[in-house]
């Protein structure tokens, strides 16, 4: 299971996205971790997670940074300018970086499988709702890889070497593509590269 806690750093420190267990390209965050979750403080915004009391996710609160005034941490949850409950689109969110006006949520329990939603904060709208791995971002393009449906004639041509010996040790065998989404257009390319890889 992925659960994308920050480790504890110093309050000046920043720390880089992908260590902090966000995904690569997104924003650098100095991380607080408060008395009952943990605070990630960006240029734009600041956000503070919670693990849920009713179900296994978080659930994320969006500040302006002048709301909080330094003190992500001890901020009225009212005072939120985004509210996102985990479970509220039927997966359980686990904070996952912010880059400019866009917040990053994966989802799921299990580790195949995750599905990314992606929110236009400006809008305040769900802009991607995908299955995906591998995910990277850079100059507002995400790329990531989809699993693909393993309907004939779809995966028959992908080389995979060693999917014997995968479902040999009970392992499923997961054939993905690769597709780019641009953050600002909306827009979603599939890309002519394919792969497989071990899952459970």
């Amino acid at each position: 299971m992925m659960i994308f806690i920050g480790c504890h750093s110093g309050n000046d420190e920043v720390t880089n996205a992908e260590k902090a267990g966000l995904i690569s390209g997104t924003e650098n965050p100095k991380i607080k971790k408060c008395q009952n979750g943990t605070a990630y403080i960006f240029k734009e915004y600041e956000v503070k997670v919670e693990l849920s009391p009713e179900r296994q996710g978080m659930n994320i609160f969006l500040y302006a940074p002048e709301t909080s005034d330094g003190n992500p941490c001890d901020i009225d949850k009212k005072k939120a300018s985004h509210i996102i409950g985990t479970g509220e689109t039927e997966g359980n969110n686990f904070f996952a970086g912010v880059y400019k006006s866009y917040l990053f949520i994966d989802q799921g329990t299990g580790p195949d499988h995750r599905t990314l939603s992606v929110y236009d904060l400006t809008q305040k709208k769900l802009i991607l709702l995908t299955g995906y791995s591998d995910p990277k971002l850079q100059d507002g393009v995400l790329t990531y890889y989809k699993t693909l449906v393993p309907d004939p004639g779809v995966i028959e041509n992908i080389p995979c070497p060693d999917a014997e010996k995968w479902r040999e040790q009970a392992h499923i065998v997961l054939y993905e593509q690769k597709e780019n989404f641009t953050l600002n257009t909306e827009r979603r390319l599939p890309m002519r590269e394919y792969r497989c890889r071990s899952g459970q």
